[in-house]
């Protein structure tokens, strides 16, 4: 009966940790795909720039 609910709380918390690295594992995603945009708006800018000081 005590191995089985220890069991139970293994699995639990196995599972926890599964989800939490895959929601942190799609944040990471999320954040770089959204910081690559951003590098691709500022070498827009800056081509923008280069072509006005010309």
């Amino acid at each position: 009966m005590k191995k089985d609910i220890l069991e139970y709380i293994k699995v639990a918390s196995l599972l926890v940790i599964a989800i939490s690295l895959s929601i942190i594992a799609w944040k990471t995603v999320s954040q770089a795909s959204e910081l690559h945009g951003i590098q691709e708006r500022l070498i827009i800018i800056a081509d923008r720039i280069n072509q006005l000081i010309q």
